[in-house]
């Protein structure tokens, strides 16, 4: 039987309630239950509130289960492919500029395209594919799109802002950057690269362009064996760029002592 425990979101609206689900269920196996006691801020000081790591919270406020993540506050939430895995340069990238990395991701999607067994990125989030942390990360990286070549640029767009959509009504004070498509500089990869970038303006997010960093930090060869995809090395090399390029963009903060709900 599932346990039901009233917990409030790091966000603490003025009056919420949430179910915690055992770590380990199954998102797709928990409907909302039918009626849950409201509870205020204050009554979060009791340790009986706080779900533990691995827990699933139901947030009445936007319809779904969050996955309860230790230190997400001090963390970037990544969504993007392949180019976006621990060992990747993104991944890399996150760490080597002082945050802890949340990935949310798989390899062949985008902001529009699928791989078959998950959707594009803003259809897995919705459907619960993938589980957003509980609480605020400190920064929101959205990467991606070079999966998306083949679709028009209006899809593009129109998948990207359903994403951006979602993540504000998420996470409202978190800050949002956007990492366009790495490639040589042209051809369609830089066309979506574009269309990122055109949208990041519009929405007033931050856009780290790796658009040319194939050709500009020779990231060919044997640094990218099957013309898409870098060897380990290749992941290494743009890291370092990535690191020093996101810790220009967003400085991490003074590390903080993690909040109790993220204790492991």
């Amino acid at each position: 039987m599932l346990a039901v425990t009233p917990v409030v979101p790091a966000e603490a609206p003025e009056r919420v309630a949430a179910a915690v689900a055992p770590a380990g269920a199954r998102a797709g196996a928990l409907p909302p239950p039918p009626a849950l006691r409201a509870v205020r801020p204050a009554d979060a000081v009791t340790g009986a509130l706080i779900p533990s790591a691995g827990s699933l919270v139901y947030m009445p406020q936007t319809g779904r289960m969050m996955s309860v993540v230790p230190d997400v506050e001090n963390s970037v939430l990544v969504i993007g492919d392949s180019q976006a895995g621990p060992e990747t340069w993104v991944g890399q990238g996150v760490e080597q500029a002082g945050y802890h990395a949340v990935i949310r991701g798989a390899g062949g999607t985008g902001y529009v395209r699928g791989n078959g067994a998950v959707s594009g990125y803003a259809r897995a989030l919705e459907s619960q594919q993938w589980l957003l942390p509980w609480g605020t990360p400190r920064l929101i990286l959205l990467q991606g799109g070079g999966n998306d070549t083949a679709y028009p640029a209006a899809e593009i767009r129109a998948g990207a802002l359903r994403l951006i959509g979602d993540l504000r009504q998420s996470y409202p004070s978190a800050r949002m950057v956007m990492v366009g498509v790495i490639g040589d500089g042209t051809g369609p990869r830089s066309d979506v690269d574009r269309v990122l970038a055109a949208v990041a303006r519009e929405q007033g997010i931050s856009f780290l362009t790796p658009g040319d960093w194939w050709a500009r930090y020779g990231l060919n060869g044997e640094l990218r064996p099957d013309g898409r995809h870098l060897s380990p090395e290749g992941h290494r090399v743009a890291a370092e760029v990535f690191g020093r390029e996101l810790a220009a963009l967003v400085p991490p903060a003074v590390p903080q002592m993690p909040p109790r709900h993220a204790e492991p």
